[in-house]
């Protein structure tokens, strides 16, 4: 008879707590008690947990529950009112593909260089060490130099594999090295993509090749060559192809313009709308570069977010970005403009439309998933007299 009653109980709990939205626990799962605010419980799986606030009750998931009159869910002690996760886009993995040749020890006008700090590798140092440092978080920087001798040759692997964080690595390795070599662009794009196809995240990935002259080594060949423009530019053509679109950067003021617009196009990333009229970014300063690097960034800059650490079986959701002042806006679920999961698993979602253009440029940070039971509404922007601005 007590046996019955028992599973009775069970019955009317679980029955109350139908439309809560979240995941129930598995069958099979052991029994454990627990304490909660108005009298003990008992709970489905480990830890303290269940429906608290007097009599008897069971946790619809394991882990650890919440206070008095909460529904316990999960691990961390979620409860059935509102909860949020904080969650990032996926960073863009970037390999800078850096000229190292001679040339870069001069002026950006081609004159040599007579003052410290004149010369085009100072200025790429600088304005390299200064990008990757702001957006380390946010991107997962790697480079590699061509050539890698005082002559045609390419490292087979990076100076800097791409990882996130990487703004020591990045500037120590431009502070240790300086020009020295002739111009291998083709070798250089066939080593970086070489090195990309054993990158096994799921992170979108882009070259960025940063040169200041025309190329002259062929692959195999360690004499100089008087172009090898062609080569080049099909080493690009079949990195974009192999799933690497490539940015290309100018420095200096180039007498390879033809060539450096190919390259640009044949990357599948050309600039548009240059006041130069040019589709690869032409930079003349370490001002110049930043500017150039921040836009690329920009443009790379992912609109898709992995629901890390959301429980599964959700219902009622929503998402917010915090707006430029800090203050936390809802984001409409609109697969136009606003959010939408990316799949049926529901397991990542997309910015769309102006909302992932606001994410690219930095406009809106600080990208939250939330929810709740579902027949709570969930309250984005929490008014100073208590009352909720944004209720849905």
């Amino acid at each position: 008879m007590r046996w019955l009653q028992g599973q009775v109980v069970k019955v009317i709990l679980i029955s109350t707590c139908v439309g809560c939205g979240f995941n129930p626990g598995q069958p099979g799962e052991t029994l454990g008690s627990s304490t909660g605010a108005g009298g003990s419980g008992t709970s489905t799986g480990s830890g303290n947990g269940g429906v608290n606030g007097g009599g008897t009750g069971i946790g619809l998931t394991s882990g650890n529950g919440g206070g008095g009159g909460d529904v316990g869910l999960g691990t961390g002690g979620a409860s059935c009112g509102q909860s949020s996760v904080p969650v990032m886009p996926e960073p863009p993995d970037i390999l800078i593909v850096q000229d190292k040749s001679l040339s870069m020890d001069q002026d950006s006008t081609g004159a040599n260089c007579n003052t410290p700090g004149c010369s085009k590798w100072s200025q790429v140092s600088a304005a390299m060490s200064t990008v990757v440092m702001g957006t380390q978080a946010t991107v997962n920087w790697g480079l590699i130099f061509f050539g890698s001798d005082n002559m045609c040759g390419v490292g087979t692997t990076p100076n800097v594999p791409i990882a996130a964080n990487n703004y020591t690595a990045v500037s120590g390795a431009y502070a240790a090295n300086q020009p020295s070599s002739y111009t291998p662009t083709e070798s250089a794009i066939n080593a970086a993509v070489a090195y990309m196809k054993t990158v096994t995240d799921t992170n979108p990935k882009y070259l960025l090749l940063a040169t200041d002259g025309l190329p002259n080594c062929k692959p195999g060949d360690r004499t100089v060559t008087d172009d090898d423009s062609p080569g080049a530019t099909t080493a690009v053509a079949n990195a974009v192809a192999a799933g690497f679109n490539t940015f290309v950067v100018g420095i200096g003021n180039t007498m390879g313009e033809m060539t450096l617009n190919g390259f640009a196009t044949a990357g599948g990333e050309p600039q548009t709308g240059s006041a130069d009229g040019n589709s690869f970014y032409e930079v003349n300063s370490t001002a110049d570069l930043v500017t150039a690097l921040n836009k690329i960034v920009g443009i790379v800059a992912s609109c898709t977010i992995p629901l890390t650490g959301v429980p599964a079986n959700l219902t009622n959701v929503a998402v917010s970005v915090d707006d430029a002042s800090g203050n936390p806006t809802k984001v409409p679920q609109d697969p136009a403009n606003g959010w939408s999961y990316t799949g049926t698993s529901m397991t990542t979602i997309q910015l769309n439309g102006s909302y992932c253009d606001s994410i690219k440029n930095g406009t809106y940070s600080n990208v939250q998933f939330v929810y709740s039971c579902d027949s709570s509404p969930i309250c984005i922007d929490k008014l100073a007299n208590g009352q909720c601005g944004d209720a849905s």
